[in-house]
């Protein structure tokens, strides 16, 4: 499975840490949002690692501005804990620095 899921519970709200473990591309974008969608309800934290993601490409920018979209929608937080330098570089290209709150680069 290219996505693991971790929920973690506190005092604030749910928290879900998602790990996405293989490039984000055209041909895995759709798995992956089936995937994530599952468990957008029962939390009201995101925490995204994109450190194995070697490769994306427009359809992975664009899962993640959905992503981010529909959670702002719903006044839920979203966190790109690490990313990986290819997947920082498209995000730094499209202008989207701005869009997600990322913790590190790796």
């Amino acid at each position: 499975m290219a996505l693991k899921v971790e929920k973690i519970s506190n005092d604030q709200a749910e928290f879900c840490s998602l790990t996405i473990d293989e490039d984000m591309t055209i041909y895995t974008v759709n798995d992956l949002k089936n995937e994530i969608s599952k468990v957008l309800e029962n939390h009201n934290r995101f925490e995204l690692n994109l450190a194995a993601v070697e490769e994306i490409d427009s359809a992975g920018i664009q899962l993640l501005l959905g992503l981010s979209r529909e959670l702002m929608r719903q006044k839920k937080e979203l966190t790109l804990s690490t990313v990986n330098g290819s997947v920082n570089n498209l995000i730094q290209s499209y202008g989207l620095v701005k869009r997600f709150n990322v913790g590190g680069v790796i």
